[in-house]
Protein backbone atom coordinates (compact mmCIF):
# COMPACT_ATOMS: atom_id res chain seq x y z
CA UNK A 1 0.00 0.00 0.00
CA UNK A 2 0.66 3.28 -0.19
CA UNK A 3 0.40 5.28 2.74
CA UNK A 4 0.41 8.82 4.12
CA UNK A 5 0.86 8.95 7.87
CA UNK A 6 -0.65 12.16 9.69
CA UNK A 7 1.15 12.39 12.86
CA UNK A 8 4.30 11.81 13.87
CA UNK A 9 4.51 11.36 17.58
CA UNK A 10 4.63 8.09 19.83
CA UNK A 11 1.91 5.54 17.75
CA UNK A 12 2.89 6.96 14.16
CA UNK A 13 6.62 6.44 15.22
CA UNK A 14 6.10 2.61 16.03
CA UNK A 15 3.40 1.54 13.47
CA UNK A 16 5.18 3.63 10.56
CA UNK A 17 8.37 2.08 10.72
CA UNK A 18 6.73 -1.35 11.04
CA UNK A 19 4.63 -0.65 8.08
CA UNK A 20 7.42 -0.17 6.53
CA UNK A 21 9.65 -2.51 6.87
CA UNK A 22 6.65 -4.88 5.75
CA UNK A 23 6.72 -3.48 1.95
CA UNK A 24 4.84 -0.74 2.67
CA UNK A 25 5.40 2.86 0.97
CA UNK A 26 4.96 6.11 2.13
CA UNK A 27 3.96 9.12 0.41
CA UNK A 28 3.80 11.98 3.15
CA UNK A 29 4.43 12.25 7.02
CA UNK A 30 2.23 14.75 8.70
CA UNK A 31 3.26 16.56 11.35
CA UNK A 32 2.34 20.46 12.92
CA UNK A 33 6.17 20.49 13.70
CA UNK A 34 8.43 19.95 11.00
CA UNK A 35 11.02 18.57 12.51
CA UNK A 36 9.46 15.98 13.88
CA UNK A 37 7.48 15.39 10.33
CA UNK A 38 11.35 15.49 8.69
CA UNK A 39 12.94 12.98 11.20
CA UNK A 40 10.33 10.41 11.14
CA UNK A 41 9.66 10.87 7.04
CA UNK A 42 13.45 10.36 6.55
CA UNK A 43 13.21 6.84 8.23
CA UNK A 44 10.31 6.51 5.95
CA UNK A 45 11.53 7.72 2.66
CA UNK A 46 8.60 10.18 2.19
CA UNK A 47 7.93 14.03 2.05
CA UNK A 48 7.32 15.83 5.34
CA UNK A 49 4.98 18.47 5.36
CA UNK A 50 3.38 20.25 8.71
CA UNK A 51 0.12 22.23 7.23
CA UNK A 52 -2.82 19.94 6.51
CA UNK A 53 -3.64 21.46 3.36
CA UNK A 54 -0.30 20.34 1.76
CA UNK A 55 -1.43 16.40 2.30
CA UNK A 56 -1.60 15.09 -1.10
CA UNK A 57 -4.44 13.12 -2.13
CA UNK A 58 -3.95 9.83 -4.41
CA UNK A 59 -2.52 7.20 -1.11
CA UNK A 60 -4.15 4.42 -0.73
CA UNK A 61 -4.51 4.98 2.84
CA UNK A 62 -4.36 7.74 5.29
CA UNK A 63 -3.32 6.70 8.67
CA UNK A 64 -4.10 9.13 10.82
CA UNK A 65 -2.51 8.50 14.28
CA UNK A 66 -2.81 11.91 16.28
CA UNK A 67 -4.82 12.81 19.30
CA UNK A 68 -7.94 12.99 20.24
CA UNK A 69 -8.45 16.59 20.66
CA UNK A 70 -6.20 17.20 17.30
CA UNK A 71 -7.99 14.62 14.95
CA UNK A 72 -11.15 16.64 13.42
CA UNK A 73 -9.22 19.65 13.48
CA UNK A 74 -6.80 18.40 10.98
CA UNK A 75 -9.24 16.74 8.88
CA UNK A 76 -11.16 20.17 8.74
CA UNK A 77 -8.20 21.56 7.42
CA UNK A 78 -7.60 19.03 4.87
CA UNK A 79 -9.17 19.60 1.25
CA UNK A 80 -10.94 15.88 1.85
CA UNK A 81 -13.93 17.80 -0.34
CA UNK A 82 -11.94 17.79 -4.03
CA UNK A 83 -11.02 13.75 -3.48
CA UNK A 84 -12.49 10.73 -4.48
CA UNK A 85 -13.62 9.11 -1.33
CA UNK A 86 -10.26 8.50 0.24
CA UNK A 87 -9.62 5.70 2.88
CA UNK A 88 -9.08 7.15 6.18
CA UNK A 89 -8.07 5.44 9.37
CA UNK A 90 -7.47 6.36 12.62
CA UNK A 91 -5.60 5.01 15.64
CA UNK A 92 -7.96 5.74 18.57
CA UNK A 93 -9.10 3.85 21.58
CA UNK A 94 -11.69 6.48 22.41
CA UNK A 95 -13.10 7.92 19.36
CA UNK A 96 -15.92 5.98 17.31
CA UNK A 97 -15.49 5.22 13.61
CA UNK A 98 -18.31 7.13 13.32
CA UNK A 99 -16.38 10.21 13.61
CA UNK A 100 -14.57 10.00 10.39
CA UNK A 101 -18.14 9.68 8.23
CA UNK A 102 -18.39 13.36 7.97
CA UNK A 103 -14.86 12.96 5.59
CA UNK A 104 -15.88 9.83 3.45
CA UNK A 105 -17.85 6.96 2.94
CA UNK A 106 -14.48 4.53 3.42
CA UNK A 107 -13.27 5.16 7.08
CA UNK A 108 -11.75 2.47 9.37
CA UNK A 109 -10.17 2.49 12.78
CA UNK A 110 -6.47 0.92 13.38
CA UNK A 111 -5.97 0.65 17.47
CA UNK A 112 -2.74 -1.09 18.73
CA UNK A 113 -3.89 -2.07 22.32
CA UNK A 114 -0.40 -0.91 24.24
CA UNK A 115 1.12 1.84 25.96
CA UNK A 116 4.24 3.52 23.72
CA UNK A 117 6.83 5.74 25.14
CA UNK A 118 9.85 7.19 23.24
CA UNK A 119 13.00 5.62 22.23
CA UNK A 120 11.67 2.35 23.39
CA UNK A 121 11.64 -0.38 20.97
CA UNK A 122 8.69 -2.49 21.37
CA UNK A 123 8.01 -6.18 19.48
CA UNK A 124 4.79 -5.60 17.12
CA UNK A 125 4.50 -9.19 16.25
CA UNK A 126 2.78 -9.96 18.98
CA UNK A 127 0.90 -6.68 19.86
CA UNK A 128 -3.08 -7.20 19.51
CA UNK A 129 -4.75 -4.66 16.96
CA UNK A 130 -7.67 -3.79 17.05
CA UNK A 131 -9.93 -3.40 13.60
CA UNK A 132 -13.36 -1.58 12.19
CA UNK A 133 -14.40 -0.31 9.26
CA UNK A 134 -17.31 1.12 6.97
CA UNK A 135 -17.98 -2.52 5.00
CA UNK A 136 -16.23 -5.70 4.63
CA UNK A 137 -14.54 -4.36 1.71
CA UNK A 138 -12.13 -2.00 3.92
CA UNK A 139 -12.18 -4.03 6.87
CA UNK A 140 -10.13 -6.77 4.70
CA UNK A 141 -8.00 -4.50 3.72
CA UNK A 142 -7.00 -2.99 6.93
CA UNK A 143 -7.13 -6.37 8.82
CA UNK A 144 -4.58 -7.36 5.76
CA UNK A 145 -2.50 -4.24 6.53
CA UNK A 146 -2.57 -5.31 10.45
CA UNK A 147 -1.47 -8.64 9.99
CA UNK A 148 1.70 -7.57 7.94
CA UNK A 149 2.83 -6.08 11.70
CA UNK A 150 1.03 -8.33 14.37
CA UNK A 151 -0.28 -11.93 14.45
CA UNK A 152 -2.89 -10.67 16.66
CA UNK A 153 -5.39 -8.93 14.74
CA UNK A 154 -9.21 -8.97 16.22
CA UNK A 155 -12.49 -7.27 14.78
CA UNK A 156 -14.10 -5.11 17.71
CA UNK A 157 -16.79 -2.13 17.21
CA UNK A 158 -16.49 1.23 18.79
CA UNK A 159 -18.59 0.88 21.82
CA UNK A 160 -16.69 -2.69 22.90
CA UNK A 161 -13.37 -0.69 21.82
CA UNK A 162 -14.31 2.43 24.12
CA UNK A 163 -14.42 -0.26 26.83
CA UNK A 164 -11.42 -1.68 26.36
CA UNK A 165 -9.80 1.72 26.07
CA UNK A 166 -11.59 2.64 29.43
CA UNK A 167 -10.03 -0.56 31.31
CA UNK A 168 -6.36 -0.01 29.93
CA UNK A 169 -6.38 3.17 31.70
CA UNK A 170 -7.39 1.66 34.84
CA UNK A 171 -4.51 -1.87 33.90
CA UNK A 172 -1.72 0.85 32.90
CA UNK A 173 -2.01 4.72 33.23
CA UNK A 174 -3.82 4.26 36.40
CA UNK A 175 -1.25 1.87 37.89
CA UNK A 176 2.03 3.48 36.23
CA UNK A 177 1.08 6.39 38.14
CA UNK A 178 0.77 3.92 41.61
CA UNK A 179 4.26 3.57 40.80
CA UNK A 180 5.81 7.24 40.79
CA UNK A 181 3.53 7.83 43.96
CA UNK A 182 5.93 4.65 45.42
CA UNK A 183 8.54 6.15 44.23
CA UNK A 184 8.19 9.41 45.50
CA UNK A 185 7.35 8.15 48.71
CA UNK A 186 10.58 5.97 48.75
CA UNK A 187 12.46 8.87 47.80
CA UNK A 188 11.52 11.01 50.84
CA UNK A 189 13.25 8.23 53.04
CA UNK A 190 16.63 7.64 50.77
CA UNK A 191 15.28 4.38 49.26
CA UNK A 192 15.38 3.40 45.35
CA UNK A 193 12.50 2.38 43.78
CA UNK A 194 14.42 -0.32 41.81
CA UNK A 195 13.94 -2.32 45.44
CA UNK A 196 9.86 -2.39 44.18
CA UNK A 197 10.72 -4.29 40.43
CA UNK A 198 10.97 -7.60 41.69
CA UNK A 199 7.43 -6.90 43.25
CA UNK A 200 6.27 -5.10 39.92
CA UNK A 201 7.22 -8.01 37.94
CA UNK A 202 5.59 -11.00 40.14
CA UNK A 203 2.39 -8.86 40.15
CA UNK A 204 1.79 -8.03 36.48
CA UNK A 205 3.05 -11.87 36.34
CA UNK A 206 0.34 -13.51 38.24
CA UNK A 207 -2.35 -12.56 36.63
CA UNK A 208 -1.37 -14.63 33.38
CA UNK A 209 -1.99 -17.18 35.70
CA UNK A 210 -4.80 -16.02 38.42
CA UNK A 211 -7.68 -13.97 38.12
CA UNK A 212 -6.65 -10.52 39.17
CA UNK A 213 -9.36 -11.60 42.24
CA UNK A 214 -7.21 -14.49 43.09
CA UNK A 215 -3.85 -12.53 42.74
CA UNK A 216 -4.97 -9.72 45.73
CA UNK A 217 -3.11 -9.66 48.66
CA UNK A 218 -2.60 -6.50 51.23
CA UNK A 219 -3.89 -5.05 54.33
CA UNK A 220 -6.79 -4.20 52.75
CA UNK A 221 -8.22 -7.32 51.51
CA UNK A 222 -8.14 -8.54 55.25
CA UNK A 223 -8.98 -4.97 56.53
CA UNK A 224 -5.79 -5.31 58.60
CA UNK A 225 -6.97 -1.74 60.67
CA UNK A 226 -3.17 -2.18 62.68
CA UNK A 227 -1.30 -1.87 59.22
CA UNK A 228 -3.46 0.37 57.63
CA UNK A 229 -3.60 2.78 60.63
CA UNK A 230 0.35 2.89 60.37
CA UNK A 231 0.67 3.68 56.74
CA UNK A 232 -2.22 6.43 57.28
CA UNK A 233 0.17 7.63 60.29
CA UNK A 234 2.88 7.93 58.02
CA UNK A 235 1.06 9.53 55.19
CA UNK A 236 0.25 12.16 57.39
CA UNK A 237 1.82 15.37 55.72
CA UNK A 238 0.53 14.09 52.56
CA UNK A 239 -3.31 14.54 52.68
CA UNK A 240 -3.44 13.64 49.18
CA UNK A 241 -1.56 10.43 49.10
CA UNK A 242 -3.96 9.78 51.96
CA UNK A 243 -6.73 10.24 50.44
CA UNK A 244 -6.09 7.69 47.49
CA UNK A 245 -4.42 5.45 49.85
CA UNK A 246 -8.21 5.42 52.29
CA UNK A 247 -10.52 5.05 48.59
CA UNK A 248 -8.15 2.15 47.06
CA UNK A 249 -8.32 0.10 50.20
CA UNK A 250 -11.78 0.88 50.96
CA UNK A 251 -12.29 -0.22 47.30
CA UNK A 252 -10.71 -3.19 48.01
CA UNK A 253 -11.99 -4.34 50.85
CA UNK A 254 -15.59 -3.86 49.47
CA UNK A 255 -14.69 -5.73 46.58
CA UNK A 256 -14.05 -9.06 49.20
CA UNK A 257 -16.93 -8.62 51.42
Amino acid sequence: MLITLIGAGRVANHLGPALFKAGHRFEQVYSRTMAHASELADTLGAEAVDQPAAIKPGADLYLCALSDDALTTVLDEMPLNQWDNPLLVHTAGSLPLSLLAPYTNRAGVLYPLQTFSPNRPLDLTSLPLFVEATDDTTLQMISALATDISGVVKPLASEKRLTLHLAAVYACNFVNHLYGVAGELLEEDGLDFSLLLPLIDETAAKVHDLAPREAQTGPAVRNDRRVIDKHLLLLANHPEKAALYKLLSEHIHQHFL
